[in-house]
């Protein structure tokens, strides 16, 4: 599946099938306190990893960012003739996990510089996934920074094999967790909203003090470096990246159930957040919050109304909340580029890829509008459809990774985040509903 040139590999040390996660290693340690956390970091920070970035081999890369569309072509070309199957799988994730050292430093894990900037700014992930482990690892290594939080909720329904690649990959990372006992996830159900929510209060128990809680699926990539992020959310200066709107045409979804807890008004937006901290601390911990979050149990999509009419009652005071009109047209979001098609019969120009639920899965050429966009991460990459555009956009990543670690970090425009209509008319006052 992966058309880059490998890392260097460390996997031919053969181990037993009865290897314990995370075995033999001077760098994993579990990090249980603060201290114990700091002095891992401390170890980890200045490690120079011994990996190759990844490196596009089958078309020029560089040429598809610019557009050039004879390139865009050949990459067409290129797949319609080969495979896209994964070429790793649990036996490579038990060998290449027998050292953790070797796999955090051979894996690209310890790629990226990390400055003083993002060590005051740490973030934490929630990660749901289900399918594809070469694929999340990938995303995994993007985001990962050693100060940072990580929680994995592996789908109770997928396969042995996915769970237990997935723990030999958790097991050298300290600071990546998996929950213990998943769901069984279904679109459309509880149960997604839950994956989240279990994931957030195991990362708020966390002893780091992370300031952003940003959800994360199998299926995406970051288009921003944790430096870009962390310089961006800084800009957020506590507001809440979460969509919604108050409209009449999703009633159906909830009419049943109504009256709600304390009279919030229904607001339906993406599953997709990136919340403040504060928020956080009150979607777990005040009445408010947990009564809403039983209400929307037997709603249909419960996940696309619970995190946004949190933002979008002014009246609770939920910190970094939305004080402004949410159905105003001119508000700008950033946690996503995605690209929706209801309604679209012919979408060229708008999605290389395909349709699917509504959504566009992203072709070779759709690469060119991402790496200009504002946003945050990208999504939907199916890893087994086009699978070039994935590699063109991992490439472009670690260049901007590379470009940062040399002082070369290429310029971020950071008006357009400052300015935004969701950061100057964001809640920074006291709670004032919680019970």
């Amino acid at each position: 599946m992966d058309h880059t040139t490998p890392a260097n590999d460390s996997s031919s040390q053969q181990v037993s099938g009865t290897q314990q996660v995370g075995s033999q290693t001077d760098l994993k340690g579990f990090a249980k306190t603060v201290s114990e956390q700091k002095e891992w970091i401390t170890n980890v920070r200045h490690s120079q990893g011994r990996a190759s970035f990844p490196k596009v081999d089958a078309v020029n890369c560089t040429k598809i960012w610019g557009n050039d569309q004879q390139e865009v072509r050949a990459a067409h070309d290129y797949q319609q003739s080969h495979g896209t199957q994964p070429t790793k799988n649990v036996r490579h994730y038990l060998q290449e996990t027998a050292n953790c050292t070797s796999y955090l430093l051979n894996g690209g894990f310890l790629s990226a510089s990390v400055d003083e900037k993002e060590l005051s700014f740490p973030l934490a992930f929630s990660l749901a996934a289900y399918k594809d482990v070469e694929q999340v690892e990938r995303l995994l290594r993007a985001v990962y920074r050693p100060h940072n939080v990580y929680c994995i909720h592996p789908d109770n329904k997928s396969s042995d094999d996915f769970h237990s690649s997935l723990r030999f990959i958790a097991g050298c990372l300290p600071n990546v967790h998996i929950i213990e006992r998943p769901l069984s996830v279904k679109w459309g159900k509880y149960s997604v909203l839950q994956a989240d929510v279990e994931c957030m209060q195991l990362l708020w128990q966390h002893p780091t003090k992370w300031r952003y809680f940003i959800n994360l699926t199998g299926q995406e990539f970051p288009l921003k470096t944790n430096k870009e992020i962390v310089r961006i959310l800084q800009t957020y200066n506590g507001a809440n990246d979460i969509t919604g709107v108050h409209n009449r045409i999703f009633n159906f979804r909830w009419a049943k159930y109504l009256p709600t807890p304390y009279n919030v008004t229904i607001s339906k937006g993406d599953v997709h957040v990136i919340a403040s901290r504060g928020y956080v601390d009150y979607v777990l911990n005040s009445r408010v919050a947990r009564d809403f979050y039983k209400w929307v149990a037997p709603t249909f999509i419960p996940d696309e109304i619970f995190f946004s009419t949190l933002n979008y009652n002014p009246q609770l005071g939920v910190p970094g909340s939305h004080t402004g009109d949410p159905n105003d047209k001119t508000r700008e979001h950033f946690h996503r580029y995605k690209v929706w098609l209801y309604g679209i019969s012919n979408y060229t120009g708008v999605c290389d890829g395909r349709e699917l639920r509504g959504v566009c899965h992203f072709g070779v050429g759709d690469v060119p509008r991402m790496v200009v966009s504002p946003h945050l991460f990208a999504n939907k990459f199916s890893y087994d459809f086009m699978p070039l555009a994935y590699d063109c956009v991992e490439e472009w990543y670690w260049h901007k990774v590379h470009l940062e670690n040399v002082g070369q970090a290429p310029a971020l425009n950071l008006t357009p985040y400052e300015m935004s209509t969701m950061v100057t008319k964001r809640y920074d006052g006291p709670v004032k509903i919680w019970e």
